[in-house]
């Protein structure tokens, strides 16, 4: 397999070239988010944008695994090419805008050529976790490689101050960075009804009833597991008007163990479960600060607290310093999520430190941005 996969690349490489001997698509606009595994994150709203305000203005293009499915929910002004096809190569070598949520390497096959622009919108309006440069660990390699694609970069989305500083720093960046929020977060300002609505027909969720979210992040080890949650204490605890679904970290493939909770992993955008829960519990996960935006409560369930804080990658924010509730057991969560005194006041005062830029306008920047350079 390794050779074939060896002989294909090499295939790839001079079509590649071809393809970049062809003429750039001024209206052609490629996107993929987690690296081609979802319809989702913030590329999926600027595509959503596009696809409702500049009908058939943009060739509008998603990237996707071969064995993922056509998301159902993907409007018919966008279409999808599967990744690593030749098709992808001439999409990706011959459109006008990239965007995507990960750094780019040599398997992604973009070779950026002169009249070219590619948005780099990270993934997380915010993030606990330390980044690229100031994660002093990350290996020589990818570090190398993380710095080459930054000098691709033509804009960068931020949410709030806090990240345009970080991404200055850490991303060995000095270009353009649009600082009018993350479109992945838009959807918290409008009418949640609807989606609400989509994901408890999805899983079969009665109306009425409340949902609280357990979602874990992954650690570096790649472990799986709940961590010691207990959907069951919890559901306990908050009474028969609540249901408890479990979605782990899409980079880990496991299942959440049957009849315990609602098995969430493999719904395809995690935003859509974060506007339709009442609670988020998460651990170290970007997501808190999504539920911040959101006005909505979030608590942390943090019983590796010192084991994380003496392996992982260090973090941005003492505990101390974030408006969620936190525990370190089950008896101390169902405590937590049963009182939350001052927890708006809280949230506000700390987004005003952060420079929050959160608007529910990001997508719509974006797509003026794109709409400028695709007339150049």
């Amino acid at each position: 397999m390794q050779v074939i996969h060896k002989i294909k690349s090499l295939r790839h490489k001079a079509y590649l070239a071809y393809c970049c001997a062809l003429p750039i698509q001024q209206n052609k606009i490629l996107l993929w988010s987690d690296n081609f595994k979802t319809f989702g994150c913030s590329p999926k709203y600027i595509a959503l944008y596009l696809a409702e305000y500049f009908p058939k203005q943009y060739d509008i293009v998603w990237v996707l695994e071969r064995e993922r499915p056509i998301p159902a929910d993907l409007p018919a002004g966008i279409r999808v090419v599967r990744y690593f096809s030749l098709e992808y190569l001439k999409e990706i070598a011959t459109a006008k805008v990239v965007v995507c949520n990960h750094r780019t390497g040599d398997y992604h096959f973009f070779r950026k050529r002169k009249g070219q622009f590619y948005i780099q919108t990270w993934h997380s309006s915010l993030r606990l976790k330390k980044i690229e440069g100031d994660v002093p660990q990350l290996p020589e390699s990818y570090i190398a490689a993380a710095r080459q694609d930054s000098q691709k970069i033509d804009l960068l989305l931020s949410g709030c101050r806090f990240s345009t500083d970080i991404f200055r720093r850490a991303f060995w960046y000095d270009g353009e960075i649009l600082e009018k929020g993350t479109p992945r977060c838009d959807g918290f300002f409008g009418d949640n009804a609807a989606v609400k609505e989509k994901v408890y027909a999805y899983f079969g969720i009665p109306d009425g009833k409340k949902l609280a979210l357990y979602a874990p992040t992954f650690r570096d080890d790649k472990s799986a597991s709940l961590y010691g949650f207990q959907p069951e204490k919890l559901q306990e605890s908050l009474g028969q008007d609540w249901v408890v679904g479990c979605r782990l970290h899409p980079n880990l493939n496991a299942e959440i163990p049957e009849g315990t909770a609602i098995p969430m992993s493999k719904y395809p955008d995690m935003q859509e479960l974060l506007r339709a829960c009442d609670l988020l519990i998460t651990d170290y996960s970007s997501s808190m600060f999504d539920m911040a935006v959101a006005g909505k409560k979030c608590a942390l369930y943090v019983p590796d607290l010192e084991e994380y804080m003496s392996r992982e990658r260090g973090l941005y924010f003492r505990l101390e310093e974030l408006p969620f509730p936190k525990a370190t057991d089950m008896d101390a969560l169902c405590s937590a999520v049963a009182d939350f005194a001052d927890y708006e006041a809280k949230c506000a005062a700390f987004l005003e430190r952060i420079g929050n830029y959160e608007q529910g306008t990001a997508a719509r920047e974006a797509a003026k941005w794109i709409e400028k350079v695709c007339q150049k």
